[in-house]
């Protein structure tokens, strides 16, 4: 039972303490399937415009062999290696145009009349119900609290 206890108890103080701003996508008046297509629209537009250049950066890999070292006793000799390291190659990649395709993306939302806006998130369950009955975004000085991002980036 316990055993249970503490890894629900810290994943409910985890999600009780997401109180920081979440950055969302605001149009006064716009609904939620309005935001996701203009994104997915720019985000196409962007990925034409700029596709992946996926690079993969390798580090690491050396490899020192130390020495070999023999004692003898009588009629056994043991032998062993002294000092030997090996660094493991280590990879990631990335993409070089990741920067460049956001800023695009952005400049398309702007264009169509869309800015990014930090909101906090709701902290009560009357808030979240509130604002998850809003059906379109209410001017920005109404907007108090968000229950998360307003478009899906995935």
């Amino acid at each position: 039972m316990f055993k249970h206890a503490l890894p629900l108890a810290v994943l409910v103080s985890l999600v009780a303490c997401q109180t920081g701003p979440v950055s969302v996508l605001y149009k006064e008046g716009s609904t939620r399937t309005e935001r996701q297509e203009a994104y997915d629209q720019c985000f196409i537009a962007a990925l034409k415009d700029v596709p992946q250049n996926m690079v993969t950066e390798v580090t690491g890999g050396y490899s020192y062999p130390g020495y070999v070292s023999c004692n003898s006793d009588g009629d056994t000799t043991v032998c062993g290696e002294v000092g030997g390291y090996t660094t493991p190659v280590e990879s990631y990649s990335y993409d070089t145009n990741e920067k460049l395709r956001k800023r695009l993306i952005n400049r398309c939302l702007s264009d169509k009349g869309f800015s990014g806006v930090e909101i906090p998130y709701c902290q009560t369950k009357e808030e979240r119900a509130a604002y998850q009955m809003q059906t379109t975004q209410p001017p920005l000085s109404e907007l108090t609290c968000v229950t998360g991002p307003t478009v899906s980036s995935q």
